[in-house]
């Protein structure tokens, strides 16, 4: 038996005068496609010498004639420390103080772990 839509109800109903179904019964497969190769557009990545440009060459601010303020020396200097490939986490680029800060966190999540581990343990097991 085959069923339709019915046009005012929106519901399947049978079908009285169809002889054949609506759909073909052996699916035609689909054609492979290959998937398309990413491209990253280059042109807009920048280093941090082309976002500060040396003292004496100054870009302008898109769709303006004003220049981009001066990016003061230290902030420059934190840039290029930040992106040195020296092999050390960026979380820990900052200097001792970041080392200090990254296993302050990681003794605050195990100290958690061990109290959620704690409070399930409790509600487990029944006090005697």
């Amino acid at each position: 038996m085959y069923h339709q839509l019915n046009r005012v109800t929106g519901r399947l109903v049978a079908a009285t005068h169809l002889q054949s179904p609506l759909f073909p019964v052996a699916p035609i497969a689909l054609q492979r496609v290959e998937p398309p190769t990413i491209q990253y557009n280059t042109a807009q990545l920048s280093s941090v010498a082309e976002a500060c440009p040396a003292p004496g060459k100054r870009n302008l601010m898109p769709g303006t004639n004003t220049p981009y303020p001066p990016v003061p020396e230290k902030i420059r200097q934190r840039q290029q420390q930040f992106q040195t490939e020296d092999d050390v986490p960026v979380f820990l680029k900052g200097g001792p103080f970041d080392g200090i800060l990254y296993r302050f966190t990681m003794a605050l999540c195990i100290i958690g772990i061990i109290g959620v581990g704690e409070t399930i343990y409790s509600h487990a097991v029944p006090k005697k």
